[in-house]
């Protein structure tokens, strides 16, 4: 392995002109093309009623049989909100073999709400369509002053971003923010992550509106990063650019959003598996806007297999790039041996072990992720209001999960849904057990030929077994470009890696925030105690190349036959290492290095090339605990 210092990568330079040129044009733009920004409300109200017309020809094609429906391209506008409760602007569900193809036409939203509802749909596809939001449920502008004594900045807002006081800008709290570099126009190395308090119109005599950072885990301005003259994008997490609920083998094929309330294609539970092809997330073109969605990419939950994404581009979200995963059960109580009241469990789950075919789950110890025993579920009943109360629950209600719905279960809760389920055999649970139900674990995804730039947190967030990642291009990530890892601990997300190849993917400039704990380019750790859990496995990364990691190149941490070959590392450990969040002890941390090897058994390590150490590299390769 090759070790020499060399501080300036031409990659990040040929990067910075690149977008320097970029940046040129963006500041005689606005936040729609101009074609688009000389639209009066006479046009407008006409692409309502087109809408609205639209959406009927729609229906009747369905009710009629027709399998493939095919809309004329136009500008589409929907002001109106279906139901009440997690309201949409158009549901489409019930389709089986249907084709919908709008042949380049884009749908303008104007809630900040969901867009579209894809529900209880098979075997069905939804192609050539254009997603944008009039407003934008985003705000962006310019930090001119910073006061740090009350944690306030004037931000001088964006011509053409500014608003009205309306659904997206009335509430002051939970907005979010992203920092970017005003030259480049990427996400600005080493700012914190932070909220923001927000009252809309408070402006300072020049017109500035003025905002309050709260830092995650107390950090105040003066060590977040963000300086006067940083560009910022001020958002708020509301609906879905689209929901995909219960659907089995669903295609969406060169769809493209340009604006999203909080996560734009989210897709949870259902058979079969899903296909991504061609669908973007851009800054639309023409424009100015620093972001392209306000929340994940791609989030894919809880489905029987893991989807499919091929030739996808995802550009600057205020999160993950992809997420696939499921949520942990967590068993709340035991009735007898052979009977546990579970979080309720995946539907289809409970389907299939009520008509009486095979349904595994797996117990293990949630601090260690210690697999403590397999079993079949016989019967699921389920249980809408079951009574919470800690003296019949076998975890501690005040450590609950901030995601999925065993989250019901916290302190102060009086009801949660529940699964009574009978198993096959006795067991016996006397403390904190997660399980898993490895038909429904979204096994088994696909994501190749992909471009992802610009990600608040991490890249692929992988948290599913039997995934193939390729082929793909991962950059100007704050947290890991690729991590595979379930998290029992906090969100309650997982479950677990294992039988994973990442080969011939590139990522430059991952793992750039200040993270309060490492934070590589690549990262392969179970929740838990990874020197316990026996969870991941059998993991491949290779012929990846790494450029400008802001920390390690790659980090791997309790994992049996893993192979690391064939990888090229240029730059790492760019950024000084910042105070540490229940850190690991000196000599198991590798802090420094460019590969990291901890708790591993059986390893393959081999013609892996690592150069240009940053200012704060110790070395190649660390190794510890390897059997």
């Amino acid at each position: 392995m090759t070790f020499s210092i060399k501080h300036l990568l031409l990659p990040v330079t040929m990067l910075l002109v690149a977008f320097s040129g970029i940046n040129t044009n963006a500041q005689q733009l606005g936040p729609y093309p101009p074609e688009v920004a000389a639209w009066d409300d006479a046009t407008k109200q006409a692409q309502r009623d087109a809408g609205t017309k639209m959406l009927a020809d729609v229906d009747a094609a369905i009710k009629s049989g027709q399998k493939n429906i095919v809309v004329p391209k136009a500008d589409y506008r929907f002001d109106k909100l279906l139901t009440n409760r997690r309201p949409m602007h158009i549901m489409w569900r019930d389709l089986d073999g249907v084709t919908i193809d709008l042949q380049g036409s884009t749908l303008w939203f104007e809630n900040v709400r969901t867009g579209i509802v894809l529900a209880n749909n098979k075997n069905s596809t939804l192609k050539n369509v254009n997603l944008d939001w009039d407003p934008l449920p985003f705000t962006q502008g310019r930090i001119m002053h910073i006061d740090h004594k009350t944690q306030r900045m004037h931000v001088k807002i964006d011509n053409g971003y500014d608003q009205p006081i309306n659904e997206f800008t009335e509430f002051p709290n939970h907005w979010r923010g992203m920092i970017f570099n005003p030259k480049t126009r990427l996400l600005k190395e080493q700012v914190i992550g932070f909220a923001l308090d927000v009252k809309w119109k408070d402006r300072t005599p020049q017109g500035y509106q003025i905002v309050k950072l709260n830092g995650f885990y107390g950090v105040k301005l003066d060590k977040s990063g963000i300086e006067v003259g940083d560009d910022i994008a001020m958002l708020r997490r509301m609906g879905r650019a689209m929901r995909i609920e219960n659907c089995e083998n669903n295609v969406m094929e060169n769809v493209t959003c340009f604006a999203s309330p909080f996560v734009t294609y989210a897709q949870n539970y259902g058979r079969g598996t899903s296909t991504f092809r061609k669908v973007n997330i851009l800054r639309r073109p023409h424009t100015n806007r620093l972001i392209g969605a306000n929340a994940d990419g791609i989030n894919v939950a809880n489905m029987q297999y893991g989807p499919t994404l091929e030739g996808c581009r995802l550009e600057f979200l205020g999160d993950d790039f992809v997420n696939v995963h499921s949520v942990y059960n967590r068993i709340v109580w035991q009735n007898a041996p052979t009977e546990v009241v579970s979080s309720l469990i995946n539907g289809y789950a409970a389907k299939d072990a009520n008509e009486g075919k095979p349904v595994e789950i797996m117990f293990f110890d949630r601090k260690t992720m210690k697999l403590l025993g397999t079993r079949k579920i016989i019967k699921s009943v389920t249980n809408n209001s079951y009574p919470v109360s800690q003296d019949k629950c076998l975890f501690n209600l005040k450590d609950y999960f901030r995601s999925g719905i065993a989250a019901q279960y916290k302190e102060g809760a009086k009801t949660a849904r529940a699964s009574i389920l009978t198993l096959d055999k006795p067991i016996k649970i006397t403390s904190d057990v997660v399980t898993t139900i490895p038909d429904f674990i979204s096994a088994g995804a696909v994501i190749k030929d992909c471009y992802f730039i610009g990600s608040l947190a991490r890249g692929i967030r992988l948290q599913a077994p039997k995934t193939i990642i390729e082929n793909n291009h991962i950059e100007n990530t704050m947290g890991f470009g690729i991590s595979m890892s379930g998290q029992p601990s906090y969100w309650g997300e997982g479950p677990y890696v294992h039988t994973t190849v990442a080969r011939n993917n590139t990522l430059i400039g991952c793992g750039i925030g200040p993270a309060n704990r490492e934070n590589p380019a690549i990262y392969v750790r179970q929740g838990g105690d990874y020197t316990l859990s026996d969870t991941q496995y059998d993991i491949t990364i290779e012929n990846n190349v790494i450029r400008n990691s802001g920390g390690m190149g790659i980090t791997v941490r309790g994992v049996k036959d893993l192979n690391i070959s064939g990888n090229t590392i240029e730059g790492y450990y760019l950024y000084k290492v910042h105070k540490q969040t229940k850190p690991l002890p000196d000599d198991i941390s590798g802090i420094g290095y460019g590969i990291v090897l901890d708790s591993i058994t059986n390893l393959t390590l081999q013609n892996n090339t690592i150069s240009q150490p940053g200012p704060f590299a110790k070395g190649d390769v660390f190794k510890v605990r390897i059997k």
